[in-house]
């Protein structure tokens, strides 16, 4: 991919029928683009630097025509997303997928490294419309970032329960979270809180 500037200090774009802004303006084009990684079975959130030159364009996810809202009687027009999708061609040899989503926060990606994400990629691309592209990638974002909520929460809860004890080891040291403690039935009979 070769990021194109419409005008000179305005945002960057990708190139490709995706028309995705990245979030970087001015002289330079941005070299490199931020993802989490999908591989993060330990939910760190960890995330990698990818060269924007190694992308090569797969397909679009394009909302497409405005669909009736679920919550009100409303179409949807569903432009605030879009997503791309891009091999990453790896010089030692090690591809992955690229799944770019563009929103009002600016551009986020997510990369997938498993050994048959290329093979399931491209079949998706070349028989899947736009529409549908685009319903999966935006199911796959979103379920991201309610896992990661829903384990920053679980952490912030052990915090204020005291449930975080600091362990060392080796001269290493790591985070040990207890599990939290059996509700007291009594504590259910009078509807108080309990998780």
């Amino acid at each position: 991919m070769t990021p194109v500037q419409l005008h000179l200090g305005h945002y960057w774009k990708t190139n490709d029928p995706a028309d995705l802004d990245f979030n970087q303006a001015g002289d330079e084009a941005p070299q490199f683009i931020r993802c989490y990684s999908m591989n993060d079975y330990t939910n760190r959130g960890e995330a990698r630097d990818v060269p924007v030159a190694s992308l090569e364009y797969l397909a679009a996810g394009i909302f497409g025509e405005p669909r009736p809202s679920v919550t009100a009687r409303i179409r949807w027009s569903g432009d605030s997303h879009r997503y791309g999708i891009y091999r990453n061609l790896c010089p030692q040899g090690h591809h992955s997928i690229i799944l770019l989503e563009r929103h009002g926060g600016g551009m986020v990606g997510y990369q997938f490294d498993q050994s048959y994400a290329i093979e399931s990629w491209e079949a998706l691309a070349r028989t899947l419309a736009p529409e549908m592209i685009w319903n999966l990638c935006n199911q796959i974002a979103e379920s991201y970032h309610a896992a990661r909520a829903a384990e920053r929460s679980n952490m912030h809860r052990a915090f204020l329960e005291g449930r975080m004890k600091k362990r060392r080891r080796n001269h290493r040291l790591w985070v040990d979270v207890e599990p939290p403690a059996p509700a007291n039935r009594s504590e259910v009979r009078h509807g108080l809180p309990q998780d």
